[in-house]
C-alpha cells in the first residue's frame, strides 16, 4: 500500500491486471470497428475539404456514361473522371465570401433553438402533468409515445399533407378558428411559415423523448424536499423553481444536449418537407446539396467540417455543465 497526496493507493494484483487486459482485448474489435466507420471518414472529410474535388463531365447525370466502356476495359482510369487539386482554404473562403455559410448557420441555429425550446416547454408541462398521477396517465403516456415510433420520413410526408395548400387540415383549422384570413395558405412559399412547418413536425416527432426523460427526472426527486418546501410556505411555482428544477438539473442538461445534437443533424424531415428552400437550408441540407447534387465534394466536406466543429464546441460546453452539476442534490 502506498500513499500519495493524502490518498491511499492499493497496488493492483497480477490477477486484476490480467482481467483488465482480457477486458481490453474483448473491447478491441469494437474499438477498431468504430475507428473504421467513424474516425476514418471524419479524417477523410477534413482532408478532402482542402481540395478542389469535383466530378467531371456532369450533364444531368453523374458523369459522361460514354466513357464507361473505356473505364471498364481498363483503358481509362476512374480517377480521370475526377478533378482533385489542392486549393488551401478556397472551399472555406468561398462559403464566407458569398455569405452562404452564415445563412446556413443562421437557419440551423433558428431551427435548433425553436425546436429544442418548444420541446423543453411542452415536455416539462406534460411531464409535470403525468407526474401528478392523474387518472389515465398510463394510457396517455402510451399515446404520447406513438410519434416517437413513426419513422422520420413518414412524419415528413404526414406533415407535408397536413400543411398542404389545398387539402391541409391545419389550414382548415386555422381558418375556422380565425387564426388565418385565407383558407389556402402556402406554407412552403413563405419563409417564416416554411421554418415553422419543419419545427412543428420535428417537435411532434421528438416530444415523446423529452417528455419521458423529464418525467424520469421528476420521479427521482425526493418527495421530502417538496413537502419541506410546502411546510415553509412555498407555493407550487416557487417549489418548482427552487426544489424540482435544481434536482433534475443533470437530467435537464443531458436531455437538452441530446436534443440539440439530434436537431443539428436533422436531415430527413427537412429534406422531405422543404429541404431545398432558402429559409430551411440548414447545414445538413447544404452539405448534401453541395456533395451529391452539385458533385462538389470539396465544398460539401468544408461545410461538414465546420458543422462538426460546431457540434464539438456544443459537446464541450455540455460536458462542462454536466461536470459542474453532476454531484448536485445527490
Amino acid at each position: 500500500m502506498q500513499t500519495r497526496a493524502g490518498q491511499v493507493i492499493n497496488p493492483r494484483s497480477p490477477t486484476q491486471r490480467a482481467d483488465s487486459l482480457f477486458g481490453f482485448v474483448l473491447v478491441l474489435p469494437a474499438l477498431l470497428a468504430l475507428l473504421v466507420v467513424i474516425a476514418l471518414p471524419i479524417l477523410k472529410g477534413i482532408f478532402v475539404s482542402f481540395f478542389s474535388y469535383k466530378l467531371k463531365n456532369i450533364s444531368g447525370s453523374l458523369f459522361d456514361f460514354s466513357r464507361l466502356p473505356d473505364v471498364l476495359s481498363g483503358k481509362d482510369d476512374i480517377n480521370s473522371l475526377l478533378t482533385l487539386q489542392w486549393n488551401d482554404f478556397a472551399n472555406y473562403t468561398s462559403l464566407f465570401k458569398r455569405g452562404e455559410i452564415l445563412k446556413y448557420f443562421g437557419n440551423t441555429l433558428e431551427f435548433v433553438i425553436l425546436t429544442v425550446g418548444i420541446q423543453l416547454i411542452l415536455g416539462m408541462a406534460i411531464a409535470l402533468l403525468l407526474n401528478s398521477r392523474i387518472r389515465g396517465c398510463g394510457l396517455f403516456r402510451s399515446i404520447m409515445l406513438i410519434p416517437w415510433t413513426i419513422p422520420s420520413v413518414v412524419v415528413a410526408i404526414l406533415w407535408r399533407w397536413m400543411i398542404h395548400q389545398d387539402f391541409g387540415v391545419i389550414n382548415y383549422v386555422a381558418y375556422v378558428m380565425g387564426f388565418s384570413e385565407q383558407l389556402n395558405v402556402s406554407w412552403q412559399v413563405s419563409n417564416s411559415l416554411a421554418m415553422a412547418s419543419i419545427v412543428m413536425a420535428s417537435v411532434w416527432r421528438q416530444l415523446p423523448y423529452m417528455m419521458v426523460m423529464l418525467l424520469a427526472g421528476l420521479q427521482s426527486v425526493d418527495s421530502s424536499l417538496e413537502e419541506a418546501a410546502h411546510i415553509d410556505g412555498a407555493n407550487g411555482w416557487k417549489t418548482f423553481l427552487n426544489v424540482i428544477l435544481p434536482s433534475i438539473r443533470p437530467v435537464l442538461i443531458t436531455s437538452t444536449w441530446i436534443a440539440v445534437m439530434n436537431n443539428f443533424q436533422m436531415y430527413t424531415i427537412i429534406a422531405n418537407m422543404n429541404g431545398t428552400g432558402a429559409a430551411t437550408m440548414t447545414l445538413s441540407i447544404a452539405a448534401y446539396q453541395e456533395a451529391f447534387k452539385s458533385y462538389n465534394f470539396g465544398k460539401g466536406a468544408a461545410i461538414g467540417v465546420m458543422w462538426l466543429a460546431l457540434l464539438f464546441i456544443i459537446t464541450l460546453l455540455s460536458n462542462k455543465l454536466n461536470d459542474r452539476y453532476a454531484n448536485d442534490y445527490q
